[in-house]
């Protein structure tokens, strides 16, 4: 018997001794290897295009499934050159559009799903936005410089100047694909704006240069000032889903405030006054009186003026008004807008009469020329 249980140990301990031998002589799998068909076509393009000396302004997008580039002799037009498109699969290029000597820059979307074209004609840029799936142009935009794309891939912002019965106005704008027009971040009497960045915290760099010429960099998001949840431009829809149906209609014949074009305006109870432009459709004012009714940053119906400033005078400047100085509790936020606080200061009282402790009575979110003013 004890034998026999000697000889099953010995024979246990030879076993594992030979399961770790053969585990220590085996090979590993082969792993399989990269698949380098993506590089090898890559570099084939890439020495195509630089035997070839009518060829500039190469850019490859960010996944590196496409590359653009710039030719000349291809394009219609004297001293014009063809937009050329290779896709990484594709035997050859293909010519997508023209453009002329003034050509900037491609600039991609950082998804590399779309692309923009951008050139000068001698004043301001010209910018086509290109689908990449279909290679065809899907909207054009003027700018001041080439714009900026938004970290996610669905915007771009960039800096625009206009020209108003002699008037210049500089703007900072900003576009998202599939959206019919583009939308101000900000708009100032005789300033310049440049989009520098967005980065991936929605912070948007840019450059400000005013009316003297100086010239300053400064940091904004891309948010639209709210009240109750209501935006400037919001629909009648939009309206409804914020404030509720509980509203008296008065149509543009029987309105008394005087706004540059007809429009409704929406009264509710509760101490809501919404005007909606007649032609636009979207809404051009906002009053709120209601009680702890408040801002997208928080601040309501009823708070001290010691908290409006609190909140406000970090982020945004109090304007200069072209009739009565400097507006105290108004200030010019993203939009293109005001955000105009009113306070308990009594009849006869001026913006100059606020104190810390007076309380906030009104809220309105407005254009600044529905102020009859032009900040």
């Amino acid at each position: 018997m004890l034998l026999t249980n000697h000889r099953n140990i010995l024979l246990t301990i030879l076993l594992l001794f030979s399961l770790i031998l053969m585990a220590g002589c085996s090979k590993p799998a082969p792993s399989t290897p990269p698949d380098d068909s993506q590089a090898k076509a890559r570099a084939a393009i890439e020495e195509a295009l630089k035997s070839n000396a009518d060829i500039g302004a190469v850019s490859w997008a960010p996944d590196s499934h496409m590359v653009l580039y710039t030719q000349k002799g291809k394009a219609e037009k004297d001293d014009f050159s063809a937009v050329m498109a290779w896709k990484l699969n594709d035997t050859q290029a293909k010519s997508i559009a023209e453009v002329s000597p003034g050509f900037m820059a491609f600039t991609w979307a950082p998804d590399s799903k779309h692309f923009v074209i951008s050139e000068t004609p001698g004043e301001g840029v010209i910018n086509r936005i290109f689908d990449v799936g279909l290679l065809t142009e899907t909207y054009k935009f003027n700018s001041l410089d080439v714009p900026v794309w938004s970290p996610d891939s669905q915007s771009l912002v960039f800096g625009f100047e206009q020209h108003d019965f002699g008037d210049s106005w500089g703007s900072l704008k900003t576009y998202r694909l599939g959206q019919a027009k583009s939308e101000f971040i900000w708009n100032t009497k005789n300033h310049l704006y440049k989009a520098e960045y967005w980065d991936d915290k929605g912070n948007i760099g840019y450059t400000e240069t005013d009316s003297k010429g100086q010239s300053s960099h400064k940091v904004t998001q891309n948010i639209k000032p709210s009240i109750s949840g209501l935006h400037l431009g919001d629909s009648k829809a939009q309206m409804i889903t914020a404030l509720g149906s509980a509203y008296k209609e008065t149509p543009p014949s029987d309105e008394t405030m005087t706004f540059s074009k007809p429009v409704y305006r929406y009264s509710y109870p509760e101490g809501y006054e919404v005007f909606i432009g007649q032609n636009s459709g979207g809404i051009v004012e906002i009053l709120a009186q209601r009680p702890g009714a408040e801002t997208n940053l928080g601040v309501k119906v009823g708070d001290s003026a010691a908290r409006v400033f609190e909140v406000y005078r970090d982020k945004y400047i109090e304007p200069e008004s072209i009739h009565d100085g400097k507006l105290y509790g108004v200030f010019k936020v993203e939009g293109a807008a005001a955000l105009a606080f009113h306070f308990d200061i009594g009849p006869g009282s001026t913006r100059d009469d606020i104190k810390p402790d007076s309380k906030v009575t009104g809220i309105t979110l407005t254009y600044p020329n529905n102020m009859d003013d032009d900040f």
